[in-house]
């Protein structure tokens, strides 16, 4: 005669708490963040480092202001090293992306995009039909994203590879033509900002398989619904910036309020779902605060910068980690699971 077993309680209790565990244990993390001076970086308010963005290697660009407001481009180094850039040799130059090789892409200051290989010169870009363009995003399939200035309008653009190749001009969902490329991943989302008909900045993704003809419209994302902020009362959304985005399809950004501060998010293109986080050391100066995550790797480490009391800028790097009470649940559960299955297989046994 077989012996069936049925499934004790204790087992439908542990699974059902492995899936309230998959699912909280994503939402309950914690960002562990380090802050910093970069290079060149002034002490006076307004001046400081803001940070541009982040490669899959941990690597994250961007500059330092001095208290006069001169630029000095670096990139921060996995170990926390620093090295400086020269970006055609002029003081109003910025760094604005970065790659896994070590490319970095912005602008010379003079109304040219640029290119920087590791370990070479920089190079002006080539935007066919532009006036003026500055390069926000590179991949590391070499692509590049930014905004061109034209005759008529300010569109985005995509291009093939940094020796030219092919440019696609990218449009705003509606509104002004004013669009802002910022960041593209490995798989061809482009992620950005364009100027809405309310005359504020909306987020858009785009994916670059759509193109036709040259030319690509971006998709308007929801703008979030924000929460309340201490100190802030009665504070409202105004406008949103997208910024960077991974090859998971996790976006990054920041919202600026009815008080003027600034506030940073993640967004998920795949749901739909905002996350806000900002810099736990940001703090208010005149009433105004501000936290900006302007970078994502795929590992899901972010970067971008805050001000402190004095209006200082600071930049950042932060990892998720998952909350001790969270770890603490899942090794508690999978020892429920242990011994449960340890039961079973005695029970097995002897029958």
């Amino acid at each position: 005669m077989t012996k069936t077993f049925g499934v004790p309680k204790l087992a439908l209790g542990i699974v059902a708490l492995l899936a309230f565990l998959a699912n909280a244990t994503q939402a309950d993390v914690v960002y562990n963040f380090t802050n910093f001076a970069g290079t060149g970086s002034g002490s006076n308010s307004g001046a400081g480092t803001n940070m541009n963005g982040i490669a899959n290697n941990g690597a994250a660009v961007g500059f330092g202001i001095s208290n006069a407001g001169a630029f000095t481009n670096f990139v921060r180094n996995p170990d926390g090293s620093f090295t400086t850039l020269n970006l055609n040799g002029t003081i109003t130059a910025m760094a604005f992306g970065i790659n896994s090789a070590g490319d970095v892409v912005g602008t010379d200051g003079n109304g040219n995009a640029v290119f920087l290989p590791h370990g070479g010169s920089a190079n002006t870009l080539a935007v066919p039909g532009s006036t003026a363009a500055t390069a926000f995003g590179i991949n590391d399939n070499g692509n590049i994203v930014g905004q061109f200035t034209s005759a008529t309008a300010m569109p985005g653009f995509f291009l093939s590879s940094s020796s030219g190749g092919s440019l696609t001009r990218i449009d705003a969902p509606s509104g002004a033509d004013t669009v802002n490329a910022q960041g593209i991943n490995n798989n061809g989302l482009i992620a950005g900002f364009y100027v809405g008909t309310d005359g504020q900045d909306h987020g858009f993704d785009a994916k670059i398989q759509n193109a036709l003809g040259g030319s690509l419209t971006g998709t308007a994302i929801a703008d979030p619904t924000i929460p309340n902020v201490a100190g802030e009362p009665g504070a409202t959304f105004v406008f949103s910036q997208i910024l960077g985005i991974n090859d998971n399809g996790l976006a990054v950004g920041y919202y600026g309020d009815s008080t003027t501060s600034q506030h940073g998010f993640l967004y998920d293109t795949q749901t739909g779902k905002y996350t806000f986080l900002d810099d736990p050391f940001e703090q208010f100066d005149n009433g105004v605060e501000v936290t900006q995550i302007t970078g994502i790797a795929n590992s899901g480490e972010i970067t971008g910068f805050y001000s402190d009391s004095n209006g200082v800028f600071h930049g950042f790097v932060a990892f998720a980690v998952p909350e001790p009470a969270s770890c603490s649940l899942v090794v508690s559960c999978f020892s429920l699971l242990a011994v449960w299955l340890a039961k079973r297989k005695r029970e097995s046994a002897s029958s």
